[in-house]
Order: structure tokens, then C-alpha cells, then sequence
């Protein structure tokens, strides 16, 4: 009870007239940490006859996506994060709704399902052609959306729950089952386009990978001069991709809110950028 009236008390003064009682009130309200969020829209209700609803949601939904940028902030301040995880912060920032829990799990039965049949006793081009085989015949994955305008073609979880994406959602999702079965493929990035690769043991390129012919193998050029060989992109690069492409998917839909939300995502990533 004391934590609810303490916050009830500090959610009273959002709107005061002193900007610096509302920031103090906002720092503290932070500091309380994020579950606090939870606790705030139950006690919403008991605060309609002080505070406008909408201004009283619109803040606790501003005070959510600050604590989802401080773990994103977090997380890329890690030499080796996770794809997945980092991915999933991103699409946390639009949808704080989303079942994490639920899209890890079911990447995790895919490549467990994967994992059954892919064998270090297999050479590198047998164990790709289980991981297509999987990928895009008995799981289903499917490039659609090529001028990239359908949010349910955008968003990661929609991607996962559909199998169909555009032409960065799909590769992503070829990428995020790639960890989880250990395969070494990753994005070799040149200029602002990036290549999928499937890497040897000294992290130098075997072949490369056309994921939207069904992960058709092909070769890169030969003899290319040291200084304009491509480099091999963290998977940091491929979560900052996924963001910058939301970004231009919300500005070309005028969506100004979650245009707003992807301005401060993309902030998270600093000047480095991937694609245009």
C-alpha cells in the first residue's frame, strides 16, 4: 500500500505547472524502476478526476519506452549480444505487448527440429541444404512484400508467426535460426548492402547464400583487392538494419507516433547506418 500511494502521489504532479517538479517527478517515477510501469496503469483508473486519461497513458507509455531504450542501450554495449534478443527490444519499443517469451520458444523448436538432422559429420553445403530444406519447404518461409509497405511483412513477431516477409525480415529470420543452430552465416556487409556468407573456421567467406532463391549457393569475386573486401557485420548491424527499415516503413505510412518511437531507437545505434 505505501508503494501505491507513493505513486499515485508522484503520478499527481506529472502535469504541475513547475517544469521542475514534473521533472523530478518523472526521475523518480524512473528510478522506481520498470515494473513500477505495470503498477502505474492499475492505479490509473483512481487518478481520471485529477489527470486526463489520455495525457496520464501517454506518459506511462513514454516512461515504458524509456526503460525498453535503457535495456536496448545495454544490450549494445555488449561485444557479442544476441540477434534475437536485440531484434526483439526493437519490435519491444512498437509493440510493448509482445510475448517474448512465446517467439523465442518457437524459434527454438525450429531449430531444435533443425538440429536433428544437421551434423558436424556433414560437410558445410549438406548442412545448408537441411537448413533450406527446413527453412522454406517444411517450415514455409516466404518472401513477399518487396517495396516493403505491409507492417504485418515488417514486424519481426508477425514475420514469425506468418512465415511471410520482405526482403529484410526474411533474411533476419534466416539469420536468427542460424545462431541457434550454430551454422556460421552471417551478413558480409560492403558499402550500404549487405551479403548473406557461410564462413569457415578463420571467419573467411566459403561460399555465398541467395536467400531469396531458396538459399541457392554462389561464389564471391576472386582476386578482389585487400582494401575493398567486404567485412564480416555483427549482428548488431543486422538489429540496426531492422530498425532503420521500420523507420522508413512508419515515415512512408505518415505514421508520426511510432515514426517518433523509431527516431529515438535509431538514436540508440549512434551515426553508424547499413542500408539507405
Amino acid at each position: 500500500m505505501k508503494r501505491d500511494t507513493l505513486l499515485i502521489s508522484l503520478l499527481s504532479l506529472i502535469d504541475d505547472t513547475d517544469k521542475s517538479v514534473r521533472d523530478t517527478v518523472r526521475r523518480k517515477l524512473t528510478d522506481l524502476g520498470e515494473d513500477a510501469v505495470e503498477e502505474m496503469e492499475r492505479l490509473a483508473p483512481q487518478l481520471s478526476d485529477k489527470i486526463d486519461t489520455n495525457f496520464l497513458n501517454c506518459f506511462i507509455d513514454e516512461l515504458r519506452l524509456d526503460h525498453t531504450l535503457r535495456r536496448l542501450k545495454n544490450y549494445l554495449s555488449n561485444p557479442d549480444p544476441l540477434l534475437m534478443d536485440g531484434l526483439l527490444l526493437v519490435t519491444e519499443a512498437i509493440r510493448p505487448e509482445i510475448d517474448k517469451v512465446k517467439y523465442i520458444s518457437m524459434v527454438q523448436d525450429i531449430a531444435d527440429d533443425m538440429l536433428s538432422e544437421i551434423s558436424d559429420n556433414r560437410t558445410a553445403v549438406e548442412n545448408l541444404e537441411i537448413f533450406n530444406y527446413i527453412f522454406y519447404k517444411r517450415i514455409g518461409f516466404r518472401h513477399v512484400d518487396e517495396s516493403v509497405t505491409k507492417r504485418e511483412n515488417a514486424i519481426i513477431t508477425d514475420v514469425l508467426d506468418s512465415k511471410m516477409g520482405n526482403i529484410f525480415t526474411i533474411p533476419l529470420c534466416y539469420f536468427i535460426l542460424a545462431r541457434y543452430t550454430g551454422l556460421p552465416i552471417y551478413p558480409v556487409i560492403k558499402g550500404r548492402t549487405f551479403t548473406p556468407a557461410f564462413l569457415g573456421s578463420r571467419d573467411d567467406v566459403l561460399f555465398y547464400i541467395n536467400i531469396f532463391k531458396d538459399g541457392l549457393i554462389f561464389s564471391g569475386k576472386e582476386g578482389e583487392a585487400e582494401e575493398n573486401r567486404p567485412r564480416v557485420g555483427l549482428d548488431r548491424a543486422l538489429v540496426s538494419i531492422y530498425a532503420d527499415h521500420l523507420n522508413y516503413l512508419f515515415k512512408a505510412d505518415g505514421d508520426e507516433v511510432l515514426l517518433k518511437v523509431m527516431e529515438k531507437v535509431l538514436e540508440c545505434f549512434g551515426n553508424e547506418r547499413y542500408i539507405n
